[in-house]
């Protein structure tokens, strides 16, 4: 009785500080076309963004795994100011800190645009990121999931601390365009750079590719080169989110 107390215990603290302290979420009055999100220690903000966007990142999931809604849900632009009443200083981890984020996140949806969501799962061409035969590339890290992204047309590096082969599969599945499926089989993180080319997406990646025309080669042959993995275009399931309801929040 005494251990059951104190899990509910425990349990209900860690919920607790998965909560925005306090949260400001208004119509965006931006006149850019582009917009933002932006985490620091204690605080995360947006300019200009939808809610269709801001379901993607509290999920985490791509564009193809949102589905139904009201229209205005991809259209209406929000700004939001948060504070969680804490810099989470204790999480040394990007993946960890920003799976906190996304949990208030989800909650402030939640509450402020009454979200509901339904979770399916769907058939659909996905990717499995497996080992090639001659086997890694990549040097034995820390498990610490910092990942940084720099996109230019005909060029894109990613640089990657401590990643481990999830996290490395749903920042590959953001740029591949299809889920990504982890089937390495590898426990460990690692410490990777890649170099690779935007316009890098053919239907399969059996496909052959103008590597030599491009500043850097197409993801598929990067990842084999410089990393020692490969993409396996196939058939399988990945998780779908239709939108319920969905209601546009009051100004605050």
């Amino acid at each position: 009785m005494k251990l059951a107390l104190f899990l509910l215990m425990v349990l209900s603290a860690w919920g607790q500080r998965q909560v925005f302290e306090v949260a400001s979420v208004k119509p965006s009055q931006s006149m850019r076309e582009g917009s933002s999100i932006r985490n620091e220690p204690g605080r995360f903000e947006t300019e200009n963004v939808t809610l269709f966007k801001l379901i993607q990142y509290a999920l985490p999931a791509q564009d193809f795994q949102v589905v139904g809604g009201p229209g205005w849900i991809r259209d209406a632009r929000f700004d939001i100011v948060a504070s969680t009443g804490q810099s989470d200083s204790d999480v040394k981890n990007q993946a960890e800190r920003i799976a906190r984020i996304r949990a208030r996140l989800r909650h402030l949806l939640e509450d402020r645009f009454q979200l509901q969501l339904r979770e399916e799962q769907r058939e659909m061409p996905v990717y499995g990121l497996e080992v090639e035969k001659g086997g890694v590339r990549m040097k034995a890290a820390a498990p610490i999931g910092n990942v940084n992204l720099n996109g230019a047309p005909g060029g894109s590096t990613m640089s990657g601390k401590g990643m481990t082969m999830p996290r490395l599969a749903e920042v590959l599945s953001g740029i591949a365009g299809r889920p990504v499926h982890d089937e390495t089989g590898l426990d460990g993180a690692y410490d990777l750079e890649l170099k690779y080319s935007l316009e890098m997406a053919p239907p399969d990646p059996g496909t052959p590719t103008k590597d030599s025309l491009m500043p850097f080669p197409s993801l598929f042959t990067a990842l084999k080169e410089q990393l020692g993995l490969r993409l396996t275009g196939k058939k399988g399931t990945a998780p779908v989110w239709v939108v319920v309801r969905a209601e546009k929040p009051g100004e605050n």
